[in-house]
């Protein structure tokens, strides 16, 4: 695709060979106030725009594609989890092992050995409500814990004695942005 605009920008044509770009590609799609032509890099839109998607799936329920499984590139799904705050209420809209809901934090933040005894099945779909009833999560955890996964273990269960579910619902935030 980058080779068709590249050719319709220098030549007005489908194709071009080499030899016939003026400036760098790089940077003909900065921002034109960085002196660019302010032409956007299509990869980084379409991380753009799984993003939002991976927003409103999280956020709204409303959306007549709200449960479907989508395959989102690794590098949305990264940002995202960087960029999305979970603020616990009932629990019910927050997992435990993958989103940033204690205190800005995840698990894997805590505790990384205890997160990696985890399965990625369990660690991608358990709820803090469900974690949390009847201490549940310390069974996801699989196979054996090094001394230093104890102590993140025993670290994480402090955290975790601590935490009060409410009836309110989960809300999430926008760490990228000042207002949330």
């Amino acid at each position: 695709m980058n080779k068709i605009r590249k050719g319709y920008l220098w030549k007005g044509r489908k194709e071009v060979n080499g030899g016939c770009c003026l400036v760098a590609w790089d940077k003909v799609q900065q921002p034109l106030d960085l002196g660019g032509l302010g032409i956007p890099d299509l990869q980084v839109m379409g991380w753009a725009l799984q993003i939002r998607w991976l927003w409103l799936r999280k956020t709204d329920s409303n959306k007549p594609w709200f449960g479907l499984d989508i395959p989102v590139h690794a590098n949305a799904v990264a940002m995202f989890e960087i960029a999305m705050q979970s603020v616990v209420g009932n629990g019910n809209n927050s997992f435990f092992w993958k989103d940033r809901w204690f205190n800005g934090s995840s698990v894997a933040d805590i505790a990384p050995l205890v997160v990696a005894a985890v399965p990625n099945q369990i660690r991608n779909s358990r709820l803090v409500l469900e974690a949390l009833t009847d201490l549940s999560w310390t069974q996801n955890i699989q196979g054996g814990l090094s001394l230093v996964g104890l102590y993140e273990l025993f670290q994480l269960a402090d955290i975790i004695s601590e935490l009060v579910l409410t009836e309110t619902d989960d809300t999430h935030v926008w760490r990228l942005d000042a207002s949330g």
